[in-house]
């Protein structure tokens, strides 16, 4: 969902007319700021006011400095959330969709929100970002629920909204089924909040929560899971943190290994892809060369049958992700996914009644699952 946030946002930014009126470069200049999210110091280096100012123009304007153009900035904020104010106004049903992360950089969170509804008359899908909003201590569920009705009634909003998309945390999850009161002027308002569950979050959830869950619960499967990736968290973090290690990774493989991380969906399986990728002979070499355990038959198996068998999903949530998705293939989508779903649990059965992974039946529906 965050990412998914940072592209709606260009699609936030106010429109370009090249005209000959003064400002035109100004809108010019605001549309690269913002849309490739750059420094309001960019207006005062001298580099960038060179290169404008070798751009012929019909009009004797004078670039403004940092100041100046973020009055501009602001104003033609205000002018777009007026707009977007007026384009909703004939609106009567919208979804909208909330997160909340915490920014490496500075170690601060924000709250960001997006709008989405279909338009009366052409029945093309519109979406806006509403807010990217600093979140001041504890992520509770009380202070989500405000914050997110505080954005939904600032639009008018809060009688049109058919339901609110979040992730599966426990505070988003309470903050939706919590019914809160207020008490303005002696007159009390009930509100309750509507919730959808991000299906790409949870789809997540399936693939490395449950899907680890299931693994570990059985004696055989844990033994060689643990140990594979094990091995594998290992390779990838020495030839990150490493110049030696990164080099021999890139004498072996010609590629670099990757590192997991939370907030990227889909992390997971490429990392371990990318390390099934290697013959096992280079990998074996590797390992020695950074001084890690070598895989053996079992694991190296298993490692490219994890992968046919999570392939599905992560294609899933590829498509689920992608920024714009027609209607037809948002069925398509809900076809192969249930078909899919379908196909790992007869696999997932067959592992339950000891099946032997290597047989070459069993690795018929391993091909046929990989070939969707």
């Amino acid at each position: 969902m965050h990412s998914s946030y940072s592209k709606i946002c260009k699609h936030n930014t106010v429109s370009l007319h090249l005209t000959s009126s003064p400002f035109y470069q100004e809108r010019l200049i605001s549309r690269y700021v913002v849309e490739e999210i750059m420094p309001l110091s960019t207006v005062d280096s001298q580099a960038f006011r060179a290169i404008i100012h070798r751009i012929p123009t019909t009009v004797n304007s004078k670039l403004p400095h940092r100041e100046a153009f973020s009055a501009y900035l602001e104003k033609e904020y205000a002018e777009m959330e007026r707009n977007l104010k007026a384009s909703l106004n004939d609106v009567n049903f919208v979804s909208t969709t909330a997160d909340i992360w915490t920014a490496n950089a500075n170690n601060k969170s924000y709250m960001g929100v997006t709008l989405h509804w279909i338009h009366r008359s052409t029945l093309e899908r519109n979406k806006a970002a509403l807010a990217c909003r600093r979140i001041r201590g504890r992520h509770t569920y009380d202070v989500i629920g405000a914050e997110i009705e505080n954005i939904h009634s600032s639009y008018g909003l809060l009688n049109k909204v058919v339901a609110t998309v979040t992730y599966n945390g426990s505070n988003f999850v309470k903050a939706f089924k919590e019914e809160s009161t207020r008490t303005d002027d002696d007159d009390v308002t009930s509100l309750n909040l509507k919730s959808s569950q991000c299906a790409s979050h949870t789809i997540n959830i399936i693939s490395t929560s449950d899907v680890e869950k299931y693994l570990t619960s059985h004696a055989e499967s844990k033994a060689v899971y643990r140990s594979s990736i094990a091995k594998c968290t290992v390779l990838c973090t020495k030839s990150n943190r490493s110049t030696l290690a990164s080099e021999a990774v890139e004498e072996v493989s010609k590629r670099k290994l990757l590192v997991p991380t939370s907030t990227r969906w889909n992390s997971f399986f490429d990392a371990v892809k990318r390390v099934a990728e290697i013959p096992m002979s280079d990998l074996n070499t590797l390992c020695s060369k950074l001084g890690v355990k070598c895989f053996i038959d079992r694991e190296y198996q298993f490692l490219h049958e994890y992968c046919t068998i999570m392939k599905p999903l992560t294609a899933a949530l590829d498509i689920l992700q992608g920024d714009c998705v027609t209607h037809g293939e948002l069925r398509l989508f809900c076809f192969y996914f249930c078909f899919i779903v379908f196909c790992m649990c007869v696999v997932l059965f067959a592992f339950s009644l000891g099946a032997d992974v290597a047989h070459g039946k069993f690795k018929i529906v391993f091909v046929f699952i990989f070939a969707l």
